[in-house]
């Protein structure tokens, strides 16, 4: 009876694959899901046959003691200097956001052997916003962590700084401004006043959250992003596809969606992407017409969303990844962030891995030098332009 109940015990301390749905497992061991791992969330954004979400779970199936979902869709490794891919090796993709659940943490490195071996030798696991100094950063750099024996770890990009805007329960909009620098508070309040001025005809901004507000929310969003440089020089561009509406449709449907489109006269000019739940909202696009950029149409419609998320009690606005001016500017918080590759080693992982760690280390290089000489942000303004302008011609 001993042995058995060692056993039992044994089993309920495993990670494995877990052939369940995400609408049956009852997470409550774990503590607040961020949307990132909502199972709800996470099926919402499957559209298509050759993607889906696999789950790892420890111990019980139903009422697991950890839970890391994984979508899984074919892919590329992409080699790239700066913002310009040299060549792309396909992969099945593995990809996760955030870090996996655990009741307790100290087991977290039993889920790398069974997702090594599902992950097989010609798969890859991408970890998106790692934070520093958690207990999944220190499993990935540390050269005696159990998952540098099964696969190798390459950092995707340097350490970024992810932006927040936190407030308290309560707080109003002339709240959120006294968190900013002084200039910045000028800033604002500058285009604020002048903004409907200069646009010469009416201002308006648009909410969208409901299901029956999708398609004109989606004609409007791309109609602006065709215009944006993400979108001819970075391909990140939102098109009008059946396929996004579906997305968004099915967002809204859930009750995630609050996307914002600011618009002069009947054209929209701005928009704000992004999907809230509880009291944080992320935001997750957002773009603006380059020939109205004199106007700051970024910032005044940033402002007129922080408002209006305020007024409806949501006191935490996460910008993402990545870093920018913008960002740096309309937030009040910080952490550091990294994105990791975990390539399996072996044939072909061992070349895919040097291959790639190589090729970052030399973009890193190169663009680190750029930076300190000031030459960096000037050809990546140069390129801009001539993309926008390229597209302008053609359209």
């Amino acid at each position: 009876m001993r042995a058995l109940s060692h056993f039992k015990e044994m089993i309920m301390t495993q990670w494995h694959v877990a052939n369940v749905s995400g609408s049956t497992l009852d997470l409550s061991l774990l503590g607040p899901v961020p949307l990132e791992l909502d199972p709800r969330w996470l099926s919402s954004r499957i559209n298509g046959i050759d993607k889906y979400v696999q789950y790892f779970l420890l111990g019980d199936q139903q009422r697991p003691q950890g839970y890391a979902p994984f979508v899984i869709h074919r892919g590329a490794l992409a080699y790239c200097f700066g913002e310009t891919t040299v060549f792309r090796i396909p992969v099945v993709r593995y990809a996760m956001q955030e870090a996996p659940l655990c009741e307790n943490q100290t087991l977290l490195a039993g889920l790398f052997k069974p997702l090594s071996d599902a992950v097989g030798p010609r798969g890859v696991v991408f970890f998106e916003g790692v934070r520093t100094g958690s207990l999944l950063a220190e499993l990935l750099t540390s050269p005696k962590s159990p998952v540098c024996d099964l696969f190798h770890v390459v950092p995707y990009g340097p350490v970024y700084t992810r932006r927040l805007i936190e407030l308290p329960s309560g707080a109003q909009f002339e709240d959120y401004l006294r968190t900013l620098g002084s200039k910045t508070r000028e800033d604002i309040r500058r285009t604020r006043k002048n903004f409907g001025v200069k646009a010469k005809d009416p201002v308006r901004m648009t909410r969208y959250t409901e299901p029956e507000m999708v398609n004109e929310l989606a004609a409007a969003l791309a109609q602006v992003s065709r215009k944006t440089y993400q979108y001819h020089l970075l391909g990140l561009g939102l098109e009008n596809t059946p396929e996004h509406v579906v997305q968004l449709r099915a967002a809204a449907v859930g009750g995630w969606l609050r996307a914002y489109v600011l618009w002069i006269g009947d054209a929209p000019v701005a928009f704000g992407l992004g999907y809230h739940d509880g009291h944080t909202y992320y935001g997750h696009h957002v773009g603006y017409d380059p020939d109205i950029s004199k106007l700051q149409p970024g910032i005044y419609l940033h402002t007129e969303v922080i408002a209006d998320l305020l007024a409806d009690g949501i006191c935490r606005f996460d910008f993402l990844a990545g870093d920018n001016l913008y960002k740096q500017r309309m937030s009040n918080k910080l952490r550091e962030e990294r994105h990791y590759y975990l390539i399996p080693r072996g044939w072909p992982g061992t070349m895919y891995a040097r291959a790639l760690a190589g090729v970052n280390f030399l973009s890193e290089t190169i663009g680190n030098w750029l930076h300190k000489s000031g030459l960096k942000e000037r050809i990546k303004q140069i390129v801009r332009a001539a993309a926008v302008k390229r597209s302008v011609g053609k359209n």
